[in-house]
């Protein structure tokens, strides 16, 4: 009976040790396997997703509509004046040499005909004058025809800087539709930060996104806007003054009064005395 007993406490020994052989092995890999996976959390995140430009366009919200037509104008405007305002095109060369030929020759039939044909800048400006000139004595409307010279070309230029005020406007609101994005934006978040408190910043995300976006592109829009436009300003004024300066010589030329008239060599007036005679 002893032995028997002793059998049966060695036998029920056994099976505890087994089972907490057990237990214990199991704790171990439980173990194990928690701070594997915890340590694969911190050291492998996410990868991170490739902002494309429609994911950019939907992160924006919806200033980026209104930014997005801000810059299709951008493009048509710049398009539009660099084809207008050209040296070349607004003071055609060959109608230039023309005119200034026949000025010099104080032919007015040619004058006119050169002017009125051609549909340019300069052309415009003088045809206009011509129409103040009195055959039978040009010194005395050469001030007429300074006036209409300066009102038509003042007229075309206001012509041609309507188009150009568009970049300016364009500059001018780009960055305003930015910011007004960037605070519907910094809203969103704030109402976020209300509703979930600040617990999970990754729900701030998407709405500091939509702010950090607009702005950009309300900025990058304006800058070039901006640019062109004092581009195409300073083109435009260079066109005018070099039109001026053309129009001074051509009526000195055609009303004989400046300074060039004044120094004519003695061999050519008396060539036209003996031609007179």
């Amino acid at each position: 009976m002893k032995n028997l007993k002793k059998t049966k406490k060695k036998g029920t020994t056994m099976k505890l040790n087994k089972l907490l052989t057990v237990f214990t092995v199991l704790m171990l890999a439980g173990l194990v396997l928690a701070s594997v996976c915890f340590a694969q959390d911190e050291e492998a995140p996410a990868a991170p997703t490739k902002l494309t430009l429609m994911g950019m366009l939907k992160q924006g919200g919806w200033a980026m509509w209104p930014l997005g037509l801000c810059s299709f104008a951008l493009v048509a405007f710049a398009v539009l004046n660099f084809r207008q305002i050209s040296m070349k095109k607004m003071i055609p060369p060959d109608a230039l040499s023309q005119i200034r030929a026949a000025a010099s020759n104080r032919d007015l039939g040619t004058l006119w005909q050169v002017s009125s044909g051609t549909d340019s800048f300069f052309t415009k400006g003088l045809s206009a004058g011509l129409r103040k000139i009195n055959p039978d004595d040009p010194p005395a409307s050469k001030g007429h025809m300074e006036e209409a010279i300066a009102e038509t070309v003042s007229r075309e230029e206001s012509q041609v800087s309507f188009w150009i005020n568009f970049l300016s406007l364009i500059s001018a609101v780009s960055p305003m539709i930015g910011l007004l994005g960037t605070v519907s934006g910094m809203i969103k978040a704030f109402q976020k930060i209300g509703q979930s408190g600040m617990g999970k910043p990754e729900l701030l995300a998407a709405n500091i996104g939509e702010a950090l976006i607009t702005t950009a592109t309300g900025l990058i829009i304006a800058i070039p806007a901006l640019f062109f436009f004092f581009l195409f300003r300073n083109m435009l004024n260079k066109v005018i003054v070099t039109s001026e300066e053309h129009y001074s010589l051509i009526l000195d030329d055609i009303t004989g009064t400046g300074v060039t008239h004044l120094f004519e060599s003695p061999s050519a007036e008396s060539a036209q005395e003996e031609t007179e005679a």
